[in-house]
């Protein structure tokens, strides 16, 4: 592993470890639940919450008609 954020937990919800694994791949983490996303995932996963991000501070209608768009 070379690298780790650590994303501090919010209300009920626990830490969040993002790791950057040796394999080209990342892992994210909370309590005994993890992913592992491959370095040919990780664009598309990062496109997909960047608008979910924006949903939060936007018209969600417009992020979830640009997400359901892209299927």
């Amino acid at each position: 592993m070379c690298v780790s954020w650590h994303i501090p937990a919010e209300g009920r919800r626990g830490e969040v470890v993002v790791k950057m694994l040796v394999r080209d791949e990342i892992s994210i983490c909370r309590d005994d639940v993890e992913i592992v996303v491959s370095r040919k995932q990780l664009t598309a996963l990062s496109d997909k919450l960047y608008f979910l991000d924006q949903a939060f501070h936007a018209d969600a209608r417009d992020v979830v008609e640009a997400l359901c768009g892209e299927e």
